[in-house]
């Protein structure tokens, strides 16, 4: 064969060096996605790598794959896809394809938010219209075959990125090896998956009864077995994250090493028992929380006075101060119309600024964190108070 499976000697060097791995707990994985074939030209696996009319998208739902964690960095997977794709190589359009396909994944960095893995398997190919068909190599030679089911051999890359603790976003590219005779490669294609993965399962528990000669059930259970279970505390990870029990502040979510085996959900490099805002990507001097823009409180013309409206738009502001943004100073900007005499209008807007000010400090705001401004007429803003987060 022209083109040699150059994912195998990688997959085999691999594998003979995890099968050394301790035991660990056994999981279960189903990914569920699209797919898309890669038909490249007869030259070159790489050619046209990217070209839309060498590849066949199928959207929705049109591949599934099982895998049962069976060590640290070995799953056993069997995988199945199916769709109508077109073979620019053949020229042949809208035919169904169909791949079955068992093997083994093998995890480079397991346990990690960032999770690729190689991929070995091999299976079964169904491709419905090679036959009385003949590919063209050169102007003086074909290839032909009488075949629509095949066995194939193949291997790639996978990567999940868990989003959280069971459940990501997967994807995974493999170059399938199709065996017919006297085939040249010509029947060979790329498969790419992108889709979704969840991991469910509870551990395998094997029972621990052996006895040496001699030894009771008394001598047993005071000594070997308490040494035992004390070893096996030590070195528990109860959510598979990496970070033992013990030294994991989060020892039942799964999380980062980083953060001390917390998660940190929002992706914002804030772990989510620090995270005010755990579910919202945000900033390190709000807690972890986005940007917050209060609405402005508006008065009546020539007025200071809070209308219910606004003391219930206070009430809000308030918990929020408080709350989600304890450590936060601020200003309160009071601004008039441009109607009336400047003076007149610089003393209304501080009368307005400090009616909010009030407001809030009686709500249990820390006056210290305010400083109340009365910038006076601004014709674009009218007559309001604008609360802002000091930067400084």
């Amino acid at each position: 064969m022209k083109n040699v499976n150059f994912f195998i000697i990688a997959l085999f060097t691999f594998f003979s060096s995890v099968f050394s791995q301790e035991e660990s707990k056994e999981k279960w994985f189903i990914r569920i996605g699209a797919h898309d074939i890669n038909y490249y030209p007869i030259t070159s696996p790489f050619k046209g790598f990217f070209l839309k009319k060498n590849n066949n998208f199928i959207p929705f739902v049109s591949s599934i794959e099982l895998e049962h964690h069976i060590k640290k960095h070995i799953g056993l997977y069997l995988d199945a896809s199916l769709g109508m794709v077109n073979n620019q190589r053949w020229k042949i359009e809208n035919n169904f394809f169909m791949k079955f396909s068992p093997g083994v994944n093998l995890y480079i960095l397991p346990y990690n938010k960032f999770d690729p893995y190689l991929k070995f398997g091999l299976g079964f190919h169904k491709f419905n219209n090679y036959l009385n068909r003949e590919l063209r190599i050169s102007e003086t030679k074909y290839f032909k075959t009488n075949k629509k089911n095949f066995f194939i051999l193949d291997s790639g890359l996978g990567l999940n990125l868990w989003l959280v603790s069971n459940f990501g976003i997967n994807v995974q590219s493999t170059y399938n090896q199709v065996f017919a005779k006297q085939s040249e490669d010509y029947l060979n294609f790329w498969k790419h998956n992108i889709g979704l993965i969840f991991r469910f399962g509870t551990p395998l528990q094997i029972p621990h009864d052996h006895k040496t000669i001699g030894e009771t059930d008394q001598d047993k259970f005071s000594s070997v077995v308490p040494v035992k279970e004390k070893e096996e505390e030590n070195q528990e990870d109860s959510d598979n994250d990496g970070v033992l029990d013990q030294e994991d502040f989060c020892p039942n979510q799964f999380g980062l090493k980083k953060f001390q085996g917390c998660p940190d959900t929002d992706l914002d490099n804030i772990p989510d028992h620090e995270d005010k805002c755990p579910k919202k990507f945000g900033r390190k001097e709000n807690q972890g929380c986005p940007n917050v823009v209060f609405s402005p409180i508006l008065f009546s013309f020539g007025k200071f006075s809070l209308s219910s409206h606004s003391l219930t738009m206070i009430n809000e502001i308030a918990e929020i101060m408080i709350n989600t943004l304890p450590n936060s100073k601020f200003y309160i900007n009071g601004y008039t119309d441009s109607n009336g005499k400047s003076y007149l209008n610089k003393i209304l807007s501080v009368k307005r600024a400090y009616s909010v000010f009030e407001a809030l400090v009686s709500k249990g705001v820390d006056a210290s964190r305010i400083e109340v401004r009365g910038l006076g007429i601004e014709k674009k803003k009218g007559r309001r108070v604008e609360i802002i987060i000091r930067k400084s």
